[in-house]
């Protein structure tokens, strides 16, 4: 009998173990888009306990480098679309560089680009009518939910570009959108509309990330049964004050796109590896090995000046300068 319940015991936990296993080695697709690595959402769940697919048919970056995401009918199901930095962004303008008639969107479609902790720390720019045909179509948010939390305005689309400024800081949050893609509006004939936020900041502790969605409110199809597209030319991460130069790779990447306070470097073969710091009079201020695929190093309080990186992997050493300028 004693035998049996140790024989029960053992099938229990080597089914728990390879089902962790199997857990663990479903890893979400990754892509490529304005300069960063991104994770492509495939559940459901919130908002609206949607449908979410990771195929390429509902999210892909086209020849011109462009992220486009759709919501469309799989299997009889409603799927939308999202994507996420796989590192995390900081204070700073983001530039989204939209490539689509956001005031044709069918009112049950929400398209929204926006920074994002958890649903109490976010900074949104949607685009939607919620469910209503006259409602203004787009809106500037911050949560947490409070009173003069969202901002609403009307979006006039004559042809398909619009950019649209999330501007993080410590002491503000501004949001701005204007015809064309440009980094500011070249006159105010340009300008859409633009909004600061003047209440409780949100701080930045590394854990924000960048997000854009595609979805449907309350999880009700499109009123026309139509599947909907929406599509991101690039985006620009906060400006840096910090410079990396050195060769590039296909193993080794540096993020965000222009590097602020910390430097996330990421390794495409998740090998592990070994790095090294330098600075200037050749002492070594950080030293470590890994087994996992990123590492970050904060500059925030390192000295003006020049940094030696050093990075050596099973398949070789790889340099880099990292130049401080203020």
């Amino acid at each position: 009998m004693r035998y049996f319940s140790f024989l029960f015991i053992l099938i229990s936990l080597t089914s728990n173990i390879n089902h962790a296993q199997t857990s663990q080695n479903h890893s979400p697709r990754i892509i490529h888009f304005a300069g960063m690595d991104w994770y492509v959402r495939s559940d459901q769940g919130n908002p609206a306990n949607n449908y979410w697919s990771d195929k390429r048919k509902s999210v892909w970056v086209d020849n011109e480098n462009r992220l486009h995401l759709k919501i469309r009918k799989i299997h009889g199901k409603w799927h939308c679309a999202e994507v996420r930095s796989v590192h995390p962004t900081s204070y700073g303008k983001h530039r989204f560089y939209v490539s689509s008639k956001l005031n044709k969107f069918n009112e049950n479609v929400v398209g929204a680009v926006f920074i994002y902790k958890d649903t109490s720390h976010e900074m949104d720019v949607e685009f939607s009518r919620w469910k209503y045909t006259n409602a203004p179509n787009s809106q500037y948010v911050v949560q947490p939910e409070k009173s003069g939390n969202v901002h609403k305005f009307n979006i006039l689309m004559n042809g398909d570009f619009s950019t649209h400024i999330i501007d993080w800081q410590a002491e503000k949050i501004s949001f701005k959108s204007f015809y064309g893609h440009k980094i500011a509006p070249p006159d105010k004939t340009y300008l859409i509309n633009e909004w600061r936020y003047n209440q409780k900041k949100l701080i930045d502790d590394g854990m924000y990330r960048i997000h854009i969605n595609l979805w449907l409110v309350d999880h009700l199809p499109p009123t026309d049964n139509k599947e909907v597209e929406m599509i991101v030319s690039s985006m620009d991460s906060p400006i840096s004050p910090v410079e990396i130069r050195g060769a590039s790779n296909k193993e080794i990447s540096f993020y965000p796109n222009h590097y602020y306070d910390n430097i996330f470097v990421y390794h495409h073969l998740a090998l592990p590896l070994d790095y090294k710091l330098i600075n200037n009079k050749g002492e070594i201020i950080k030293e470590k090995s890994t087994k996992h695929p990123y590492f970050f190093i904060n500059m925030i309080n390192k000295p003006i000046g020049t940094y030696q990186l050093e990075i050596k992997t099973e398949t070789g050493l790889f340099e880099y300068q990292i130049i401080k300028h203020y």
